[in-house]
């Protein structure tokens, strides 16, 4: 008796996990702007993959036909599955040599140099600063897409546009989107040690409260060719400390948990429904390039998402084209719960199908709430 009621709770459980699988293999096609709903299930989707995995495993164990339910959904959902997780085991990055010919990429969200402590502190601020320079120069990119760079000309020691000047970013571009105090702006922005000899910024549509960058554009001659560098920063969930409290509540006061979780998912519907509308806005100018794009940015979703289905369409993605696992890039200093998680992979470089990736890899260096992604491509000859 007790033993088939808890094969029938199993077998239902199994089939509620199935049916919610398969919904959030929807996410990537249902715009959040309007489903917003999916962006949950996008969040959730690695653990329901997991969670199926293990049902499968159960019922291989016990050869039951159920085992081919778990197949053919996992079938069903192959492309969402392969954009979250990258089968590269035995991968690696040669950060000291390029091969001939290939292009270096860095995509990294510095949070405007600003170290996760003592913010105040002058001589706390410049080490920090040293220490994101010297990582870039580590690696010796040709180009870096760099959101929340911050950059003020007048002040010596945090003249962040000329110090990458000396380092061989000759050519860059940041319009800036917000003036912080006196002329000093934060904002996206593209260095390249290659011309560049067009640029072009598109302002995301917000609200007051709202800080959400510009997606920018810089054609750029590589060698005999032009490629086009696109840059973005989407809508964050825009998390305050009482926020993270709230996420503490939810998972140990029940008494508040009602009250915390209703607040946590206000602020995750409007994220979704703002990045499904920005989302839209990067497509479109990626549609109308006229060169071989490559797209560098935090994206503020993880894979099993619109934003990044949208944004990524026929290009390939670096980090699933040449890393291994889930590979994290958010490190979040004010959560203890969000650090931990694995799969809030957010930030991408997304190269054209006439580039072949060679290499890719997530900078092991916690010095922003990001971490940096490298990538060399290579142009295919026409």
């Amino acid at each position: 008796m007790v033993r088939t009621f808890i094969r029938r709770f199993l077998l239902i459980v199994y089939l509620v996990v199935v049916v919610v699988f398969l919904t959030a293999c929807l996410s990537p096609f249902l715009n959040p702007a309007t489903w917003w709903f999916f962006g949950f299930l996008g969040l959730a989707f690695p653990y329901l993959l997991i969670i199926l995995l293990v049902f499968l495993a159960v019922w291989i164990f016990a050869r039951s036909r159920w085992s081919w339910l778990a197949i053919i959904a996992l079938l069903l959902g192959w492309k969402n599955i392969a954009s979250v997780f990258a089968f590269h085991p035995f991968s690696s990055f040669d950060k000291e040599k390029k091969a001939a010919g290939t292009l270096r990429i860095m995509t990294w969200n510095i949070k405007s140099f600003f170290p996760p402590e003592d913010i105040k502190n002058r001589k706390t601020r410049i080490a920090h600063r040293e220490s994101i320079f010297g990582v870039i120069r580590d690696y010796d990119p040709d180009i870096i897409a760099i959101q929340e760079f911050y950059g003020i000309e007048s002040v010596k020691w945090f003249n962040n546009l000329t110090y990458l000047r000396e380092m061989g970013y000759r050519y860059y571009y940041f319009p800036g989107d917000f003036e912080r105090y006196r002329d000093n702006y934060s904002g996206t922005a593209i260095f390249s040690k290659y011309p560049i000899v067009y640029s072009a910024r598109t302002n995301m549509p917000q609200n007051g409260e709202d800080k959400v960058e510009s997606l920018l554009k810089a054609d750029i001659i590589y060698n005999a060719d032009t490629i086009s560098v696109f840059t973005a920063h989407l809508q964050s969930y825009r998390f305050m400390p009482e926020d993270y409290s709230d996420l503490s509540k939810i998972r140990n006061d029940p008494n508040e948990r009602i009250d915390a979780s209703k607040n946590i998912v206000r602020k995750m519907r409007v994220a979704f429904k703002k990045r499904g509308v920005q989302t839209d806005i990067i497509r479109r100018q990626l549609d109308e390039s006229a060169y071989p794009e490559i797209f560098c940015g935090d994206l503020n979703d993880v894979p099993n998402s619109y934003a990044y289905f949208s944004v990524k369409n026929n290009k390939r993605d670096a980090f699933i084209a040449g890393g291994f696992g889930f590979g994290q890039t958010f490190y979040n200093f004010s959560s203890n719960f969000m650090r931990r998680l694995p799969t809030l992979r957010i930030d991408y470089i997304f190269t054209d199908p006439r580039f072949t990736i060679k290499q890719c890899t997530r900078v092991p260096v916690i010095l922003s709430d990001h971490i940096p992604v490298v990538a060399d491509i290579q142009l295919n000859a026409k």
